[in-house]
């Protein structure tokens, strides 16, 4: 009897570059009504930075489905609940060596204030907990719910005109330790030139970088969605 050994690799990775830019003519420049250059480029790395988070956590959101998993997925129609982040929790923490956050927007994530200082029997009665209520009065969020860190993103726009979110607001992630890792290839790049053509000459700037991002371990990702 003889068989053959198969190794199958199972990693989702994002390989991408991020770009930001803004331009100005030098008359708005020179008038100051516009902030100065250092002012721009301060708004423009928060800018990239938001892009990234928006990015990451989108990507985490995504990898599980209700189409191709029914371990580390699901879909509550509600807002958060006791059962499913318990039910969430145990799970990562058989997939990994633990979990090593839980994270939302604050937005999904307030509902957990209404359960998380308490602790039910498995019945009717629930019993309080004084140091997490104290949090939830001074706070208004948890640090802690379970044995799981709890991190609340507020949440970030694409611009304040169109004041369109940029996270998903209607999913929780619960993370094990060592699921993956988002890395950039080198500093911020920038490129900064005038263009004398136009009068009054138009200023650029422009900021980029690559960025990569890899889950070798999407068992220990789990996604809390169809929130409300």
């Amino acid at each position: 009897m003889a068989h053959e050994i198969t190794v199958t690799d199972r990693v989702n990775y994002i390989l991408d570059g991020a770009d930001v830019k803004v331009t100005y003519n030098e008359w708005e420049i020179e008038s100051g009504e516009i902030g100065t250059v250092d002012e721009i480029r301060g708004e423009m790395l928060a800018k990239l930075r938001d892009y990234y988070y928006g990015k990451v956590y989108t990507a985490l959101t995504t990898v599980w489905t209700a189409v191709n998993t029914p371990d580390n997925f699901i879909s509550l129609g509600t807002a958060i609940t006791a059962a499913a982040l318990e039910d969430a929790i145990d799970r990562i923490n058989l997939t990994t060596p633990g979990v090593k956050a839980v994270i939302g927007t604050r937005a999904a994530m307030t509902p957990i204030t209404k359960f998380g200082a308490f602790w039910n029997d498995g019945g009717t009665q629930w019993s309080g907990v004084d140091s997490q209520l104290e949090q939830v009065m001074q706070k208004g969020m948890l640090g802690k719910y379970y044995g799981a860190n709890l991190i609340a993103i507020d949440q970030v726009y694409d611009n304040l005109e169109s004041w369109s979110p940029l996270l998903p607001t209607d999913k929780i992630l619960v993370i094990g330790e060592n699921v993956g890792e988002f890395i950039t290839y080198g500093d911020v790049k920038t490129k900064q030139y005038d263009d004398p053509r136009p009068t009054p000459p138009q200023w650029f700037l422009e900021l980029y970088q690559q960025f990569g991002m890899l889950i070798w371990n999407a068992q220990g990702i789990y996604v809390i969605g169809g929130l409300v």
